[in-house]
């Protein structure tokens, strides 16, 4: 009877240590897992975030370009007006000048 209890409980431990060992390869592979999805969560923030960082920057391009084309249309009026301006000064400076030498 004594035998029969001592391997029962010799029986109990193995199947214990057993237990623990699965729960501990169990664990093992939850934390493994865990690791891989969340390697792959910062890889896939990493492109969304490359992804959201070049759209930016193609639509400040974009932005610059429009600017740059605005200023050049307002550079090209304010030339339009100078160079016009300028004419209408020059035909009276060689009025003057016709003035001064016939007159």
């Amino acid at each position: 009877m004594i035998e029969e209890s001592v391997k029962a409980v010799k029986e109990a431990e193995a199947k214990a240590l057993e237990l623990v060992s699965d729960a501990k390869k169990k664990a093992d592979a939850i934390v493994q897992e865990a690791r891989r999805d969340a390697e792959q969560i910062l890889a896939d923030v990493e492109v969304e975030c490359r992804k959201a960082q070049a759209d930016r920057m193609d639509a400040a391009k974009a932005e610059g370009e429009k600017a740059l084309a605005e200023a050049e249309s307002e550079s090209a009026k304010d030339v339009e007006a100078l160079k016009t301006l300028t004419e209408g000064r020059m035909a009276e400076a060689k009025e003057a000048v016709i003035r001064e030498l016939v007159g």
